[in-house]
């Protein structure tokens, strides 16, 4: 099809800057930050300043220094940094002989992942798309369905971080959206389920906040439940959360416990997505509710590709091309409130602040 001559003609030089020197230097940047952290350059870094007894705001090192502790090959470290300087995350500290240190605000945006403005998963995310292209040419050309929990336990770990940083957010726009009424209980007596708990990373976030609330967590995947046991007995929570290593169907089976709360979050899109199937999970839920329960659901909402009065959020857009090879199905706002509305629930309501949003779905 021809260009709308009202449009302006875009130069070449133009496009050039675009995709060969503002891309590049972004790719470059995913680039040093993936190797950093699968060196665990970053982790080493996190633990270097969660030592010091003031609020951090730069980490200082020296190549020699993760050399040892990390027992890595000093020549290739200098190549690493060297990159890593030019695309801004760390500069030169002119404090002590060749050291550097992290640029303002890197700590908080790629180090601190207990920071809320932490965004270094997401980063990974894109360096892991880079890493796992042959999965993609494969599934491209075939149609193959990779099952989840054949992720190798590095990435399905970080791909656990990223959706509790997702679930973070649910929580504070949950805690600022939430009826009075709900907040005294959560503050009291409230029973709370995570379904699909994976790792904990999402539930100690809950714990942390309401820490009079208890706490049920499962998962089908048995590592993920080992990981979250230890950070709950690591923080000694044993007396409030209870884990299992179960699916829902059979768990309701074996309960008899109602809960104010039931959490979904980032867990629908990856399960089986005949819509039978998703409309029984939900019945389940609606089950484990008191009659004045809420079910949270925090998932990610992709438009259609070719909606041209949608604006699309990246996170979202790069969630679905992460997770296409699981086979995993996605809503919009309209199929989703069309699935909700066929099952036994009455009410659904998209909570929505910017860009951070959760299905709100009572009785």
């Amino acid at each position: 099809m021809a260009q709308d001559q009202t449009n302006k003609e875009i130069t070449v030089a133009e496009q050039t800057k675009k995709f060969l020197v503002k891309s590049m230097y972004g790719f470059q940047t995913i680039l040093t930050y993936g190797l950093g952290q699968r060196l665990g350059i970053y982790e080493y870094l996190y633990e270097k300043g969660k030592k010091s007894e003031k609020k951090m705001t730069f980490v200082s090192f020296n190549l020699e220094e993760l050399s040892e502790n990390l027992n890595l090959d000093l020549t290739y470290l200098d190549a690493w940094l060297h990159l890593s300087i030019a695309c801004g995350i760390f500069e030169i500290d002119e404090t002590c002989e060749r050291c550097a240190k992290t640029a303002p605000y890197v700590y908080d945006l790629l180090i601190d992942h207990e920071n809320m403005f932490y965004i270094g998963q997401m980063m990974a995310g894109f360096y892991v798309m880079a890493t796992n292209q042959d999965l993609f040419i494969n599934g491209i050309k075939t149609g193959k369905i990779y099952n989840i929990l054949d992720v190798p336990g590095g990435e399905y770990k970080g791909a656990q971080l990223m959706s509790a940083r997702f679930g973070s957010l649910v929580e504070r726009l949950f805690a600022k959206y939430c009826k009075e009424d709900r907040k005294k209980i959560l503050k009291e007596t409230a029973k709370i389920i995570e379904i699909g708990c994976g790792y904990g990373y999402n539930l100690v976030g809950w714990m942390k906040r309401y820490k009079k609330a208890k706490f049920v967590g499962i998962d089908i995947d048995p590592d993920g439940i080992k990981h979250a046991k230890q950070l709950t007995e690591g923080n000694n929570w044993n007396d409030r959360v209870e884990l299992y290593h179960i699916p829902l169907e059979d768990y309701i089976t074996k309960t008899d416990n109602k809960f104010d709360i039931v959490i979904l979050n980032m867990v629908l899109h990856e399960m089986n997505p005949d819509d039978k199937y998703r409309l029984s999970v939900l019945e389940n839920i609606y089950g484990l509710l008191k009659d004045d329960g809420l079910l949270i659901i925090g998932d990610t909402m992709i438009p259609d590709t070719f909606n041209p009065n949608t604006k699309f959020q990246l996170f979202d857009v790069m969630h679905k091309m992460l997770e296409v090879a699981i086979g995993s199905k996605f809503y919009n706002e309209k199929t989703f409130k069309d699935l909700v509305d066929s099952s036994s629930f009455s009410q659904v309501e998209l909570i929505k602040e910017g860009a951070n949003y959760f299905w709100a779905i009572r009785k």
